[in-house]
């Protein structure tokens, strides 16, 4: 479930790469709204249709986002609870979902006040660099195992930098990975 049209495209790239036939990449309905509260809404809509889900990601970032720290809260609510626990995921990115885009060209955890920041910074490593650009995702999977060795990286320094930059992103990715392994098996 993601927030908006750069994360859908990025993952729709990723579902073809790993040959995910069964995922499905939502952006959240703009009825809802943008705000990560929303996305979180929009997923928990998701698991009470029929059929189900093994597992939701609510693909969000900080951005200046009133509802950020609520989505997150409202995750950990529905993953955590005794009756019918929802399979409800977080992929968050700090300050923008262009941080997790920046790490498939370079290991960094400078802080970024704005997301302008970020892609000032990732127009440096790839000029022409657009949002919810199908090209520019598709371009990304070739350097995919930086981007995660990166974000792995990061994570394990985000108590020193007080989260800011910080990505979780790379979990979706590594789950897509687990997805197409048992696809191969079977």
């Amino acid at each position: 479930m993601c927030e908006g049209e750069t994360e859908q495209e990025y993952f729709e790239a990723a579902r073809i790469k790993y040959g995910l036939t069964t995922a499905e990449i939502v952006l959240a309905e703009n009825t809802k709204g943008a705000a990560p509260i929303s996305v979180v809404a929009c997923a928990e809509a998701k698991c009470a249709e029929r059929g189900g889900y093994d597992r939701i990601f609510c693909v969000f970032d900080r951005n200046g986002h009133e509802s950020f720290d609520r989505a997150r809260t409202r995750i950990a609510t529905l993953a955590g609870r005794k009756n019918k626990p929802l399979p409800v995921l977080e992929a968050i990115s700090i300050p923008c979902f262009e941080f997790w885009v920046l790490l498939h060209h370079e290991r960094t955890d400078a802080p970024f006040n704005r997301c302008a920041d970020v892609i000032e910074r990732l127009r440096e490593r790839m000029p022409g660099y657009e949002k919810a650009n199908a090209a520019i995702a598709r371009q990304l999977m070739s350097r995919l195992q930086d981007a995660l060795e990166n974000a792995a990286w990061v994570e394990n320094r985000a108590e020193h930098t007080g989260h800011n930059p910080y990505t979780s992103v790379h979990h979706v990715l590594r789950h897509f990975a687990q997805v197409a392994e048992q696809q191969d098996i079977t």
